[in-house]
């Protein structure tokens, strides 16, 4: 339950909510890096993490800043991870 939808469909775009994860959608997999059913989590100053069970990851990205202004980091962070793995 809590890396699975629990919410109806659509409330927060096209990803949906576990108890205790946001969880990746096929249709916004497609678009990015993550496999379907990746689920994340992010803390209030920058750290984020996710796992992704089909490419065997676990990821954890931290920063200090409030406002969180590190921009397009993280973004890019992922991108190198999963271009590593090709």
């Amino acid at each position: 339950m809590m890396t699975s939808g629990q919410l109806k469909e659509g409330m927060f775009g096209d990803d949906n909510m576990g108890l205790g994860f946001g969880i990746t959608s096929a249709k916004t997999a497609a678009k990015g890096p993550r496999n379907a059913g990746s689920f994340a989590w992010g803390g209030y100053y920058g750290t984020t993490y996710w796992a992704d069970p089909r490419a065997h990851l676990v990821c954890l990205f931290m920063t200090q800043q409030n406002p969180n202004s590190h921009g397009d980091v993280e973004a890019k962070f992922e991108a190198i991870v999963y271009s590593s793995l090709k």
